[in-house]
């Protein structure tokens, strides 16, 4: 590498570092609680605090259940809005009549279907790195995920980031402005993703030579581009920078632009004014602590009563290092009068905690990651209008926090997705009725499709309404719409664009349709003239061969 373009000292290398410190201090008040929900509920995560995440010590809480609700609801999650077996996501312009002429809604369709082909494993890291993040989100509240288009690997590079590696900040309206995370690793895998990029201080590089396993501390800072130059090439011209910097020598190794925000930062539950959420975890970490402490507190008692103390005189009598086996001798444990020199400590307390105690904190742990209605299983008897009816009250109840995790994480995500592939001449140039209009990202999840499926069902309650009336008031026939009620319908449903023809084409249909049924009327009706006239021509042939009448 060329360390003659490294500078040492550089103020925006001393910048992000100083934004990582300032920053953290806005979250100290979330960290002790973050650390319980990741000692009880999401173990795998943890370190917050001034330690690196890879020094932690992974907990071992004494209950299962907290960590097998949050897996729960993080899977169902993942289920309803982004199963890769499903169209979880759509395109759409903001005028509603452009979505439903035919040709627009073919193109939507195929420009969807490019985007959504986009996140296949084969393309991307989305879907694991996704599964990560919701876990994080449950747990913690929020979640951290960086996408980058690494061309030389002719991938979409999705990381899921630790909460304990990356911080941000706001701006007035609550949107994310500046992400800093902190990284530690090893010199040699410095070198190894630093070439090509920029170059290492020296130290780095002479322990990256000797395969040396001492780490060393990196920070990436995304920020808003404060100098931006529209039109300018390169990173001076992007409404965003990148800079990865080292501590050691202070030094920037790269800069990058992104014309979008390249991390998200999506939040459950968000007060004004703050910087982090909250998520189910910390609704169930209070029934979590008292659950681990009802655990210790009958381990304790259990082992006591298995394993009491024992009473001796000396050392003599019970050797320090002595156990108790079956069929063994203890040698002095009774004195010549036959009495007992070793005996229990006799330990008669109630802990006072019963079964139902405990599992009264569990279905508190259940109810705060939403467990009655993300779960189905096992329930019997219950209909599919039942289960229809507990989805959409599922989606109803989670409604606001699902807003914001689109609004936070799959909007940006996708219209990222979009412009790189426009960008690379993967979607084709809209029709012309439709160049330059804006388009917005429509979700076709399952929890978007609950949610519409409530519009189709009461369009269908509706019509089994009225249809027992229509006989007697055909005007209330008259009152319905039968172009707006089928694209509803559609919409409400969220088939494909090809299965329903324009307006234009249905009524040509009809016309066609009502053309040939006249023509068949007509031809009946000159069938049955010639008919009659048949019928009349041979009655006064008849009549003529029986002579004339009489005068």
């Amino acid at each position: 590498m060329d360390q003659s373009r490294l500078m040492e000292k550089d103020p925006r290398a001393q910048l992000a570092i100083r934004r990582w410190d300032e920053l953290r201090q806005e979250r100290a008040r979330f960290e002790p609680d973050w650390n319980d929900i990741a000692r009880l509920i999401r173990p795998q995560r943890g370190g917050f605090g001034h330690g690196e995440v890879g020094d932690r010590t992974l907990e071992k809480p004494l209950n299962s259940q907290p960590i097998m609700a949050q897996q729960n609801f993080a899977a169902n999650l993942f289920g309803t809005m982004n199963n890769p077996s499903n169209k979880w996501m759509g395109l759409a312009f903001e005028d509603p009549d452009l979505n439903r002429y035919k040709t627009t809604k073919e193109w939507l369709d195929a420009a969807s279907a490019r985007v959504l082909a986009s996140f296949r494993s084969s393309v991307a890291s989305f879907y694991p790195a996704t599964v990560q993040l919701y876990s994080d989100i449950a747990s913690f509240g929020n979640g951290a995920q960086y996408d980058e288009l690494v061309l030389e690997r002719r991938r979409f590079m999705d990381v899921t980031v630790s909460l304990a590696e990356v911080v941000w900040d706001i701006d007035a309206w609550g949107e994310v402005t500046e992400v800093v995370r902190r990284f530690t690793i090893t010199a040699h895998a410095a070198a190894d993703m630093f070439r090509g990029r920029g170059p290492l201080p020296e130290a780095i590089m002479d322990r990256a030579a000797k395969l040396d396993p001492h780490k060393f501390r990196f920070y990436q800072h995304v920020l808003r581009n404060p100098d931006r130059i529209k039109g300018r090439m390169g990173a001076k011209g992007k409404a965003w920078l990148s800079r990865y910097v080292s501590e050691e020598g202070e030094a920037l190794i790269s800069e990058k632009g992104f014309d979008e925000m390249p991390f998200d930062i999506p939040r459950w539950e968000v007060e004004t004014g703050f910087t982090c959420g909250v998520g189910p975890g910390f609704v169930a970490l209070a029934s979590a602590r008292t659950a681990q402490l009802m655990d210790a507190a009958t381990i304790r008692a259990a082992q006591n009563a298995a394993d009491p103390t024992k009473l001796v005189p000396d050392r003599d009598v019970w050797e320090l290092s002595g156990k108790l086996r079956p069929g063994s001798f203890i040698y002095g444990g009774v004195n010549a009068a036959g009495q007992k020199m070793v005996q229990q400590l006799e330990a008669h307390g109630n802990i006072g905690l019963t079964i139902e105690e405990k599992r009264e904190k569990f279905a508190a742990i259940n109810d705060a990651f939403y467990g009655q209605l993300m779960n189905l299983h096992g329930r019997t008897g219950v209909t599919p209008l039942e289960a229809m009816e507990i989805q959409e009250e599922r989606m109803r109840l989670m409604a606001p926090n699902l807003g914001r995790v689109q609004h936070e994480f799959l909007r940006p995500k996708i219209a990222r997705r979009f412009a790189a592939l426009v960008k690379a001449g993967q979607i084709p140039p809209p029709p012309p009725e439709a160049e330059e209009q804006p388009l917005n990202v429509s979700y076709q999840s399952a929890a978007a499709m609950a949610q519409r499926s409530a519009e189709g069902a009461a369009i269908m309650r509706i019509l089994a309404d009225i249809s027992p009336l229509i006989g007697l008031k055909p005007r209330l026939a008259d009152r319905i719409d039968e172009d707006a009620l089928i694209e509803a319908l559609h919409e409400a449903r969220g088939a494909p664009a090809s299965i329903l023809r324009s307006r234009e084409q249905a009524d040509a249909l009809t016309r066609e349709r009502a053309e040939a049924q006249g023509a068949a009327q007509g031809m009946a009706m000159a069938g049955q003239g010639a008919e009659v006239v048949r019928n009349l021509a041979q009655a006064a042939g008849a009549a003529g061969g029986m002579g004339a009448p009489a005068q």
